[in-house]
């Protein structure tokens, strides 16, 4: 299973630090982007920042709700984490444990 992100030029640096080889960098055709990658059955994580789940947002639920793997992780940008953002790992634990955990 592979590891993918998808974010801005100065995130992808991070990742790539991180391992992550393959990473899409969305100039304007976010949602073609989310197309191509959602059909594909080798990827096991997908990092992307809040900002770019906001323009995918009904698609990525859709896609969650249909699909147990790739794993979707909503990473902050460079500018940090937005504050209008619901995490959605942290949501899934408060749902399974019936504890909302405090950073």
């Amino acid at each position: 299973m592979k590891l993918i992100g998808i974010c801005d030029k100065d995130t992808a640096v991070g990742l790539r630090l991180a391992g992550v080889k393959e990473i899409y960098i969305p100039n304007g055709d976010t949602v073609k982007i989310w197309d191509i990658i959602s059909y594909r059955t080798d990827i096991g994580v997908i990092f992307i920042t809040e900002k770019i789940v906001e323009e995918i947002y009904d698609r990525l639920n859709d896609y969650r709700l249909r699909n147990i793997l790739p794993i979707i992780i909503e990473i902050p940008d460079k500018n940090g984490r937005r504050e209008d953002h619901l995490d959605y790992i942290s949501n899934l634990i408060k749902k399974a444990v019936g504890v909302e955990i405090i950073k």
